[in-house]
């Protein structure tokens, strides 16, 4: 067959949406409430910068419900170790068939923008401090939701100049501005335990 003659390729099928549950969380310390950054309108301007990155992967996600939730009592001292503070927040809720994804205040030296359960295990959780910007705020989203798709991080190495490409990573660890997806990656996320739970 002649590439005249060849016919067109079908359109990729499209992926299904992913259903977010967001909790809006703020701290409390000896019973004092502190102020909550998030609001409805930061949180839907950062879903949509997500969606833009991983739209490269024809995958979307969407805000099935946003809530404030009650504030969570915790010493600051408590709150640097990122997977104590993602299973304190998920612990209060019972998982659900979406995605639990909870919105802090920032917090004074803890160095992860966030922290999610890698391929969604135990549940498909995780949470996002705030940075102030919508562009920073979504990218952090992208690349939690990218743990919940069961993608670990990049490691690179600066010194090596062949691993230059490997710094606009999405998934790159660290403090990082990267969007982009290998191949591989988009492929493993679309086989994931999350994307397979949404198609079921």
């Amino acid at each position: 067959m002649t590439a005249a003659n060849r016919p067109p390729p079908l359109p990729e099928k499209r992926m299904p949406s992913i259903s977010l549950k967001i909790y809006m969380t703020p701290f409390a310390e000896k019973g004092a409430t502190e102020d909550q950054k998030w609001s409805r309108d930061a949180a839907n301007e950062a879903l949509a910068v997500a969606n833009s990155i991983w739209s490269k992967a024809n995958i979307a996600f969407v805000i099935a419900d946003c809530v404030m939730d009650k504030p969570l009592e915790m010493a600051k001292s408590d709150r640097t170790d990122d997977r104590r503070l993602l299973d304190v927040l998920s612990l209060r809720h019972t998982p659900e068939k979406l995605v639990h994804l909870f919105l802090i205040s920032p917090v004074q030296n803890l160095p992860a923008g966030g922290c999610s359960y890698l391929d969604s295990d135990p549940e498909p959780a995780g949470f996002v401090q705030w940075y102030g910007a919508g562009v920073a705020n979504g990218r952090v989203w992208a690349h939690e939701l990218g743990h919940l798709l069961s993608l670990d991080h990049v490691d690179v190495d600066y010194s090596d100049q062949r691993q230059a490409a490997l710094r606009s990573n999405l998934m790159t660890r660290g403090l990082s501005v990267g969007t982009d997806l290998t191949a591989g990656q988009i492929g493993k996320a679309k086989s994931s335990k999350l994307i397979n739970q949404f198609q079921s």
